[in-house]
């Protein structure tokens, strides 16, 4: 019972984020707002004890900032409001996730990419694993890890660490991610969407580092049975990335509103029809939709750890903007040169992810304290693109992460291991990627 009322608060935040957002009804956001708050004081005891405890730091540090704010109830209001809208896109992410979990051209497209040569295989599992990762997130990883079961602990390891840096190098610019939401409220005065080609260019570079970094090593001797799939298999996950992406753009531009805005609203319809297009040769379609949508709804309260990351992210993030001045720290920054802003982001976001910070909460942080970053010199679109980068650079060197634990299991090592360890040369590339980028960016602008 705990579990239904929890997972229909979810759905109210949903629902309400968007009735606020898509057509201006602000007590809607109001309620969103009340809705998943309700949803983390009712799952909080279920949170593992390490997330309690950011948790509980986070709302503390919100609190206390709301507190400060010149008017309190309004910046408890416009806090939680956001931390809904932050959820609510995680909401519509999951249902797409949901709907690939049962799709028979996921798995054929996985098989595909471990059935390549050796010396191939490491470049189709870090393109296949950033390709699925826009898909499936940290999902990604589970299913590649779950095909490669029967390979050999170093072989292995190096197939997962492929699949590792594709997810890290895809929140450098997918349009289906969180890090879209986080950085569009951060830096509301950039528009991302012309920064996402870039943003997928400097990606690849990324890739192509690793590539490279691999190839320095011995082949692997592992084989593994060729399928009788060709590459053109996976333009069918590409059409379904390129077709959210059309539809959350078009929601955008009739409504007026951000891209994540049409994200959160469009995907769970794209997931929906996804799930209708997998049923359709099947009797009973109608009861087999309904039994698909309840195990949906039942499994929402398992989303409660990454929505209260989220959600408390949200909430800091305007809390703490507004306590701070007009301004926010920029009367304390003006002494930096005005490039030294965007390139201290990735470092910063690196830093904090090895003590185990999400950048969510330090993204929120990083708005709030710039608020106007053409004040110090830098135009808004440079530090958006900057804090892009700088959550791929830090996701591959976070060892608290989903995706650096699930990689570690599947490798037979630890998290520490591989984030430090395995991926700390790819993690020094992809940083003076990142910074010739954010140099190139800052000089263009």
């Amino acid at each position: 019972m705990l579990g239904g009322m929890s997972a229909t608060l979810y759905l109210i935040a949903w629902a309400g984020t968007l009735l606020d957002q898509l057509a201006g009804i602000r007590l809607a956001g109001t309620v969103a707002g009340a809705a998943i708050l309700l949803f983390l004081a009712l799952e909080y005891r279920r949170q593992k004890p390490m997330l309690q405890g950011v948790l509980a730091l986070l709302l503390a540090g919100g609190l206390a900032a709301v507190l400060a704010a010149p008017d309190p109830w309004a910046a408890w209001l416009a806090s939680w409001r956001r931390g809904a809208a932050y959820a609510a896109f995680f909401l519509a992410l999951g249902a797409l996730r949901f709907a690939a979990q049962h799709s028979a051209i996921i798995l054929r497209c996985g098989q595909h990419l471990l059935g390549q040569q050796a010396r191939r295989r490491y470049l189709a599992l870090t393109l296949g694993g950033h390709l699925f990762s826009i898909i499936l997130s940290y999902g990604a990883i589970d299913l590649l890890g779950a095909m490669l079961r029967q390979a050999t602990g170093r072989a292995r390891g190096r197939m997962m660490l492929a699949a590792y840096r594709g997810f890290a190098t895809m929140n450098c610019w997918s349009p289906l991610n969180i890090m879209t939401a986080v950085v569009s409220a951060a830096v509301p005065a950039a528009d991302l969407r012309p920064l996402l080609p870039a943003g997928f260019a400097v990606a690849m570079a990324m890739l192509a580092a690793g590539w490279w970094l691999d190839g320095r090593g011995p082949a692997s001797a592992e084989r593994t049975p060729p399928t009788r799939d060709h590459w053109t298999i996976h333009l069918a996950v590409v059409a379904l990335v390129a077709l959210v992406s059309a539809l959350a753009g078009w929601v955008g531009r009739q409504f007026g509103v951000g891209l994540s805005t049409g994200i959160t609203a469009a995907v769970p319809a794209v997931a929906l029809v996804w799930v209708l297009v997998q049923l359709r040769r099947k009797r009973g379609k109608l009861g087999l939709l309904g039994r698909r949508l309840a195990r949906f709804h039942a499994a929402l309260p398992g989303f409660r750890g990454e929505a209260g990351v989220l959600a408390a992210g949200g909430f800091v993030g305007v809390a703490l903007g507004a306590a701070l001045p007009a301004g926010g720290l920029a009367p304390w920054l003006h002494g930096l040169p005005p490039l030294a802003v965007p390139l201290l982001v990735p470092v910063l976001l690196l830093a904090t992810g090895l003590v185990g910070l999400n950048p969510i909460a330090v993204v929120a942080v990083i708005g709030a304290a710039v608020p106007d970053p053409a004040a110090l010199g830098v135009a808004p679109g440079v530090l958006a693109f900057a804090c892009m980068l700088g959550w791929g650079v830090g996701v591959g060197m976070t060892p608290m992460s989903a995706s650096a634990i699930a990689t570690a299991r599947w490798s037979d090592s630890d998290p520490w291991t591989v984030t430090t360890r395995w991926n700390a040369g790819f993690t020094a590339w992809a940083l003076a990627l990142a910074s010739a980028a954010i140099v190139l960016a800052y000089v263009v602008s």
